[in-house]
């Protein structure tokens, strides 16, 4: 399958991409505490500065509001640069956070040591804190429902995750079943788990009821080609039917990666992507733009915004019908 381009952006030094959460996606540079904001078509929105001294700060954003923090600190501002709010860590209660992240109701998360915290994101007052185990780093997801937010608890041997929401001013945490939480479907009805030993898992979010769930060494209908698979670096829905799975691989050069089309009901493969371009396939970030997603390629500086747009490999040609 041959995706359909829909934009590219050149960005010097690109360091770290995120999902900004309800526009697109914040954007850091190696070399400076700029933050580039993009809409879902790729197209720049904002550019500022953090005041921050740290250009390896970390970043969260919304339609209105960016969290920037270092290891000092962390501070919120509007789009414009105006600052909002800041705080030491040490005046938050904790040591440097291990991840934060603004939700769609402008709700700040932060893995704070052994805490879980949630600020107000606009006037940074302190909403409720819960105890967490840790200390470590996490991993925060966005759920296009609304409703709860994904969190991935990390560590060398089996993650944790839950979903996450208040509940009249108070944090509640549900865990959740499959492993490290890769994303949602573009409804929030469904998730996707990797575990470290390359298990794969579709679940519904309700109930956590299985829905498909395979070893990656299992996949039914591999391309012939595919080359001997280490582990599954990224998995993210790009429509409710379909998964994109970036696989590092053995036999490709520098950790380049194979990416795979995978059925949301079976996680069967349905197609191998294959890109117009010569670089390697590069780092995968989910849209929530129904069959859509980016790459973002360090060796050339590129971030590109990619569509289906043809005919999986397993689809009948014009005229034959389809094998039952």
């Amino acid at each position: 399958m041959r995706p359909r381009s829909i934009n590219q952006v050149r960005l010097p030094g690109i360091r770290h991409v995120t999902e900004a959460t309800g526009l697109g996606w914040a954007v850091t540079d190696r070399g400076s505490v700029t933050v580039n904001l993009f809409d879902y078509d790729l197209r720049r929105v904002a550019r500022l500065a953090a005041p921050l001294d740290d250009p390896r700060m970390k970043v969260s954003a919304t339609r209105r509001l960016v969290a920037a923090g270092d290891d000092h600190q962390i501070v919120v501002l509007d789009h414009d640069g105006a600052v909002r709010w800041r705080s030491s860590w040490d005046r938050l209660g904790g040591s440097t956070a291990g991840g934060f992240h603004l939700d769609g109701d402008h709700v700040l998360w932060i893995r704070l040591g052994d805490t879980l915290v949630a600020v107000h994101g606009v006037s940074g007052a302190e909403i409720h804190r819960t105890p967490l185990p840790g200390p470590g780093a996490a991993w925060f997801v966005h759920s296009p429902a609304g409703v709860w937010t994904g969190l991935t608890l990390l560590n060398p041997y089996e993650s944790l995750a839950m979903l996450i929401r208040l509940d009249a001013g108070r944090i509640v945490s549900r865990p959740v079943a499959g492993g490290g939480l890769a994303g949602f479907s573009p409804a929030g009805g469904r998730y996707v788990t990797l575990t470290l030993d390359g298990l794969l898992s579709v679940r519904d979010a309700a109930s956590d009821a299985v829905i498909a769930e395979r070893h990656l060494e299992d996949l039914p209908g591999p391309p012939p080609s595919l080359p001997s698979c280490r582990d599954v670096d990224r998995a993210v829905f790009l429509s409710e039917d379909l998964i994109l799975a970036a696989l590092n691989t053995e036999d490709l050069p520098n950790d380049a990666e194979d990416h795979l089309l995978l059925s949301a009901l079976s996680l069967r493969c349905r197609s191998q992507v294959r890109y117009p371009h010569h670089h390697s396939y590069g780092a995968v970030h989910p849209s929530y733009e129904p069959g859509r997603w980016l790459t973002r390629h360090h060796e050339d500086d590129q971030l590109r915004l990619w569509q289906l747009d043809a005919r999986l490999d397993d689809e009948p040609m014009p005229g034959q019908l389809a094998l039952l």
